[in-house]
């Protein structure tokens, strides 16, 4: 059941197990567009938390595989992926660094963990000729370090925020709503050459 009205999830992620909180749908839908996503793409996450951006992923792309280092979230990305019945993710319950030994090459690799900047060399390595790399950070320093470590080894390197303003569609009346979802975290791309 929807908990957050001002969240307007899609209805599928609704009855998904909550657990660490979930990337926001608009915030998914830019590492969607920016990267390019298709139902041919490849894709290696890093950070699975409670599962909702790896079903987002795996909705469309043609595998996602998935790393996630915490026992209890790796169990609740493995329900979530479950119930939806998602056959074409993998999941591990191990360190993202272990990812340097997939044989595949991914058209994107998506991180959302403490310590994003860490995989922006490990993405490169892995990535394929003019793959992206994209991460979601909390906070401004994190952001920071993962873009300045993302320059070292990728190009086209850029951080956004998005800020979402809803609007109260009344008979006599527009105007945006008081209330609005403005900072839910930084998002850094970052393309192979």
């Amino acid at each position: 059941m929807l908990k957050r009205k001002d969240m307007h999830e899609p209805l599928f992620m609704r009855s998904l197990k909550r657990g660490p909180a979930p990337l926001h749908p608009k915030d998914i839908s830019l590492v969607l567009g920016y990267s390019g996503l298709s139902s041919q793409s490849v894709v290696l996450e890093i950070g699975a938390g409670s599962g909702f951006t790896t079903v987002a992923l795996a909705r469309i792309a043609k595998k996602v595989i998935s790393y996630e280092v915490r026992k209890d979230f790796y169990e609740i990305v493995s329900h979530n992926v479950s119930l939806l019945g998602l056959r074409n993710v993998v999941l591990k319950n191990e360190d993202g660094l272990n990812a340097e030994n997939e044989k595949e090459r991914f058209d994107l690799v998506f991180c959302d963990v403490p310590e994003n900047h860490k995989f922006a060399s490990l993405a490169e390595r892995v990535l394929k000729k003019g793959g992206y790399f994209a991460a979601h950070c909390l906070h401004a320093e994190q952001a920071k370090e993962t873009h300045l470590a993302a320059e070292e080894c990728l190009e086209e390197v850029f951080t956004l925020e998005s800020i979402v303003r809803e609007y109260d569609v009344k008979k006599f009346g527009f105007r945006p709503k008081h209330i609005g979802l403005t900072h839910t975290g930084y998002l850094v791309f970052g393309r192979k050459r």
